[in-house]
């Protein structure tokens, strides 16, 4: 897969509850797309497919060329070399919520164009996170059992920025600052 010069990948990872998709949500307002990644995970009320993620069977896996994909919760997530491909096309910057398995992944498969945001959250906080959304108490214990087991609360090595979770805004004002800062 070969990316022009001028491209980006920002790759947003973090505890599940500290803002990934929230702060993807906000750089696309400001021109930076999501990519959506697949998961064989049933669809939950109010997901869109194609907007939230692609819904797809397990048996449909086997036939998607994946750059990534990891198992989390009993359930199949990916990231597609066709939805990296189609947004870089139209884009020279686009955003994808990953893991940190799906991070290091994409970047030995693209080093110089992935550029991999850590959101740095302390477990106090994703707590009341994850509470306020409505997460149950058992959800809850066993995503901070699973964060401390995988060392989800440590930046991954191959870490670009390491964003400290603070108001929307300015973490997208710090984003932006990033790339300007990069591509010159």
């Amino acid at each position: 897969m070969g990316i022009e010069q001028n491209k980006v990948i920002l790759v947003l990872v973090g505890v599940s509850g500290s803002g990934k998709t929230t702060l993807a949500n906000a750089l696309e307002k400001t021109g930076i797309p999501k990519l959506v990644t697949t998961t064989t995970r049933p669809k939950r009320e109010g997901e869109v497919e194609g907007v939230d993620y692609y819904f797809r069977e397990m048996s449909e896996m086997s036939n998607i060329a994946f750059i990534e994909n990891s198992l989390y919760n009993h359930y199949l997530y990916g990231l597609t070399i066709d939805t990296v491909e189609k947004g870089l096309d139209f884009h020279d910057v686009v955003s994808v919520v990953l893991d940190k398995n799906g991070a290091a992944a994409l970047k030995e498969v693209n080093p110089f164009y992935t550029k991999i945001i850590y959101l740095c959250v302390s477990e106090d906080e994703i707590k009341k996170r994850m509470e306020k959304r409505g997460d149950s108490l058992e959800s809850i214990q066993q995503r901070l059992a699973f964060a401390r087991e995988t060392n989800e609360f440590e930046a991954p090595l191959e870490t670009d920025l390491i964003l400290p979770v603070q108001d929307v805004d300015k973490s997208v004002e710090c984003i932006l600052s990033f790339i300007k800062n990069g591509l010159q």
